[in-house]
């Protein structure tokens, strides 16, 4: 896969953009996360994306964590991902910066729920939102999705790899991703 080929990113949070700082499997409180920075260092050399897209199911909220305290980790982990990917590098002679990064999320745990991934209505719903509300379009083999729930020994999950499948696009575990060389 020719990751400079892709022109949209869709990115999990937990466990692909951030990981605990406590180091335990679900944050103590919306202050205890940290910035993947490898993963936003392999971001950064994609020199043709376009969008940054991040979608991540939150079934925590509100039981462990109020819809205001994730909503204001979100927009500082989307303020972040903005500045740092947007920093001052360039990539085969040209300046490497996503035009848009934003996210969404999905409080429900009902599994027929559109939002919730393994199905696309995250995905939809930003496409819509960000990039055909601006008349662009763009085919799906442009389109990457990164995640930690692949279906790999020892994860909790393969709703990541699915809702990429669901939805008709790569997708790459966000080791794989990382391993990858540019």
């Amino acid at each position: 896969m020719n990751l400079r080929e892709k022109k949209i990113l869709f990115a999990d949070l937990d466990g692909t953009l951030i990981q605990t700082a406590s180091g335990k499997t679900f944050a103590e409180d919306c202050t205890d996360f940290r910035i993947r920075k490898d993963v936003l260092d392999k971001i950064r050399w994609m020199p043709d994306l376009e969008y940054v897209l991040v979608v991540t199911n939150q079934g925590g909220i509100p039981e462990y964590i109020s819809k205001q305290d994730f909503e204001t980790k979100l927009d500082a982990i989307l303020y972040f991902l903005n500045r740092y990917l947007c920093y001052d590098i360039t990539v085969d002679g040209k300046h490497s910066c996503p035009k848009w990064i934003a996210g969404t999320y999905c409080a429900s745990l009902d599994k027929t729920d559109s939002m919730r991934k393994p199905n696309t209505g995250m995905l939809q719903k930003l496409l819509s939102e960000e990039i055909i509300g601006q008349n662009k379009h763009f085919a799906k083999s442009e389109m990457l999705m990164i995640g930690d729930a692949s279906g790999k020994d020892g994860q909790f999950s393969d709703s990541d790899k699915k809702c990429a499948e669901n939805f008709g696009i790569d997708y790459l575990d966000v080791e794989d991703f990382l391993a990858i060389s540019c």
